[in-house]
């Protein structure tokens, strides 16, 4: 049942994500944020990605806890006419995720391809290091590790030349 809660404990509660939104009885709101603020620390260390992820974990705290402070300082009746639901449900609208921005998508397709190829090489870097005799790792280890960012920046080059090569048909067709 939902009711608001003393001040004191619903600041104490609210330093941990999702706990303040249960405490006064938004059970899915709090179940999301602390789901979210959860994977953002067991997904990078599962998968081993960058600690970037990190940073959405305190996005979500910070979220989190504004939020609860948020909904303690409505009036009784404001309160009562929030609904509870899930964090995402806000985010995709529906059931089903469209993204029709052709950018969006594009853009979203090669962060998805960049932390896909970044994966595999860390799986099969390991897999080369049970391959190779210790003695030789060190000579081999500076180039399997300097392959990551070649590849970056390769990319980072092809997609400044193309915004370039973009720009001057741009500015050709202005001419015309």
């Amino acid at each position: 049942m939902r009711q608001k809660r003393g001040k004191v404990r619903t600041l104490l509660c609210s330093f941990i994500p999702g706990a303040a939104e249960m405490y006064m009885g938004f059970m899915k709101t709090g179940i999301s944020l602390m789901t979210i603020f959860v994977l953002c620390f067991v997904v990078p260390s599962i998968f081993r990605f960058s600690d970037v992820f990190i940073l959405f974990g305190i996005l979500a705290w910070f979220y989190s806890f504004f939020h609860a402070r948020n909904l303690a300082s409505y009036s009784e009746e404001e309160f009562h006419a929030l609904a509870d639901e899930y964090v995402w449900n806000s985010w995709i609208e529906g059931k089903e995720i469209k993204i029709s921005n052709p950018t969006l998508r594009k853009w979203g397709a090669v962060i998805l391809i960049v932390f896909g190829a970044s994966q595999l090489w860390n799986t099969i870097s390991h897999w080369i290091y049970s391959l190779i005799p210790e003695h030789m790792w060190n000579q081999v280890y500076m180039i399997i590790d300097e392959v990551p960012q070649i590849a970056v920046a390769i990319v980072i080059i092809v997609i400044g030349c193309k915004l370039i090569a973009g720009k001057k048909e741009e500015l050709n067709g202005e001419g015309n």
